[in-house]
């Protein structure tokens, strides 16, 4: 009889063991679940999908983008003239690349358009038959140098906002002023298209982004007064 009971108890007490430990797997299967339900339902953690915005131009790079576009307008067909030089200055400064003042200065110092009657001749084209001329009459010249770097501005307008072309300009327009000043025998139209091509190398100098009112290009400006 005490073992019967002994054995009933012992049943009752692995059963009750039993069941405890089932409904703590089930509990913690149910835990699981919810937890695994819980992770499933919970959204994804949102990342930043907007667009950026669009990225601003520098001044330099605006300033660039008009240069390129005006030397597309008035340099890129090598048909440049003395008589294009008033509408090249408006351009620029109407763009921003020159301001009124530098405008100005260009006025006091040697930029001279014939009012009538202003040559049509290509810069480019002159450029070429002088460099015929001198390589025929004078093969060691000095201005050889001289037209072979303002004919290499005018072919790079595109690129006048670089500080290399505008000192190349600036070295050219200071040569040539020099060489003017200098009173070579030479027709009436020919002075007045050298002296557009020393306009134009000083305007392109006046483009570079480096350039100051009392840097560099002041000191060959004051050559013009001579």
């Amino acid at each position: 009889m005490n073992s019967l009971l002994n054995t009933l108890n012992l049943n009752r007490n692995n059963a009750a063991e039993a069941y405890g430990l089932n409904s703590k797997k089930t509990d913690t299967g149910k835990t699981e679940s919810s937890t695994d339900a819980n992770s499933s339902t919970k959204e994804p953690s949102k990342t930043d999908t907007k667009p950026s915005d669009e990225i601003a131009l520098s001044p330099r790079a605006v300033r660039a983008q008009k240069i390129q576009a005006m030397s597309k307008d008035f340099f890129a067909d090598g048909k440049f003239s003395v008589a294009d030089i008033p509408a090249l200055v408006s351009r620029l400064q109407k763009d921003g690349i020159l301001s009124d003042a530098q405008v100005e200065r260009l006025s006091q110092n040697g930029i001279t358009v014939p009012s009538q009657n202003p040559n049509k001749q290509s810069l480019q084209d002159f450029i070429d038959d002088e460099l015929k001329s001198l390589a025929e009459k004078s093969p060691n010249s000095p201005m050889i140098s001289t037209l072979v770097d303002a004919k290499n501005v005018l072919k790079n307008m595109d690129d006048a906002h670089s500080p290399v072309l505008a000192q190349k300009a600036t070295k050219v327009f200071g040569q040539l002023t020099d060489y003017l000043n200098s009173n070579p025998t030479m027709s009436d139209s020919q002075k007045r298209l050298w002296q557009g091509l020393k306009s134009t190398m000083q305007v392109a100098s006046s483009m570079g982004v480096q350039q100051s009112a009392q840097g560099q290009l002041s000191s060959y400006l004051a050559l013009a007064k001579r």
